[in-house]
């Protein structure tokens, strides 16, 4: 647990793979960890190195552990920035990942925050992506998380321009779009979706897909549940010092590759030139 503590520059790979092999006497330790930094995220944004609750939101969530869900929500449900400052690009690249892998078959709590608008934008982008993560698994129908996105085109979000509708949208892609169509269509008719982050266009080119080809492609490169924290984490940027990982690229046992490479700030100029924040362009 010391050495799981903070980021010293050093993949800490024995004591992942103990806490690993040791399962059911960590548990209840990763538990606490996760349930002090819901209590407190602020102790950890005062913290300058903080890693052990991230690591607990990994191994958890390959534990399938759904005493981590609770937690998790509490911690994400923050409002603000909080949540995001100190779990760097979690939130974007997994956090839909972590929780439809330790999620039980009540939604509601993922709802709610996708519904609340005082909850963070990306992470409330995140809890949508969780829908298709499950369905793709095959742990939830396709018809439910259609009827469930249905249910915010239709009344459940504000008719305001907000993030969440351009996510709701790219969402909507990723199960196919072809139920919810004619929602999508009002959205932008009504001026609520972000062009920037997409268009019209995408839509009509992800309804030129075969429905079961995109659902197969969303799975293979976005849609996996948790299998090896090894794998997830031991690329990132943050392990500077060598763990005997390529300087370039590390090959996941589940046929991922990640590139190591220094990473966009979601406040950073956006590299594509467009004058906006990464945030509030390329990022989704």
């Amino acid at each position: 647990m010391q050495e799981l503590e903070h980021n010293t520059g050093k993949f800490p790979l024995n004591a992942i793979r103990s806490t690993i092999e040791q399962r059911e006497v960590m548990t209840p330790a990763l538990l606490s960890a996760l349930q002090e930094a819901a209590d407190a995220p602020a102790d950890l944004d005062r913290d300058p190195s903080p890693m052990l609750h991230m690591y607990a939101m990994y191994l958890l969530a390959q534990f399938r552990e759904q005493a981590a869900y609770p937690l998790l929500v509490k911690f994400f449900s923050t409002p603000g920035e909080i949540s995001l400052n100190v779990t760097g690009d979690l939130v974007t690249e997994d956090l839909s990942r972590i929780l439809a892998s330790v999620c039980t078959d009540d939604l509601q709590p993922i709802k709610q925050m996708i519904e609340d608008p005082a909850v963070n934008e990306y992470v409330r982008s995140a809890c949508l992506k969780t829908f298709v993560v499950l369905v793709a698994n095959d742990k939830l129908l396709r018809e439910s998380a259609v009827d469930y996105f249905r249910s915010l085109f239709q009344g459940k979000l504000g008719r305001e321009p907000d993030f969440i509708w351009s996510a709701l949208i790219s969402r909507s892609c990723d199960l196919y779009p072809e139920e919810l169509l004619n929602d999508i269509e009002q959205a932008y008719d009504d001026g609520l979706v972000d062009l920037w982050t997409i268009r019209i266009e995408d839509v009509q080119r992800a309804l030129a897909e075969d429905k079961k080809v995109a659902l197969d492609t969303f799975r293979q490169h976005q849609g996996r549940l948790i299998e090896d924290t090894v794998a997830e984490m031991r690329w990132w940027a943050c392990f500077t010092e060598d763990n005997n990982v390529s300087a370039t690229e590390y090959s996941t046992n589940t046929g991922h590759s990640h590139v190591k490479r220094t990473k966009i700030g979601r406040n950073d100029p956006c590299p594509c030139g467009s004058g906006k924040k990464y945030k509030k362009c390329c990022l989704q």
